[in-house]
């Protein structure tokens, strides 16, 4: 038989070549707060972090001009 293609593992390795994540840690209570939030707001945690992050990133890209 011939070589076959293996979607599982290419989504994995897919993964792990173009994809990041960043870890926190804060007090539960906290943590609960936040997520409360989002479920309230109807947004997700992810979208939270992701514009927090774009922020951040706009924010020194017009500092330093690049």
């Amino acid at each position: 038989m011939g070589n076959h293609f293996d979607q599982k593992k290419y989504m994995s390795d897919w993964k792990k070549e173009n994809m990041g994540s960043v870890s926190v840690r804060y007090k539960k209570s906290f943590v609960d707060q936040f997520k409360q939030a989002c479920t309230e707001l109807g947004i997700t945690q992810s979208e939270v972090f992701r514009k927090a992050m774009q922020e951040t990133i706009n924010k020194a890209q017009q500092k330093t001009g690049k």
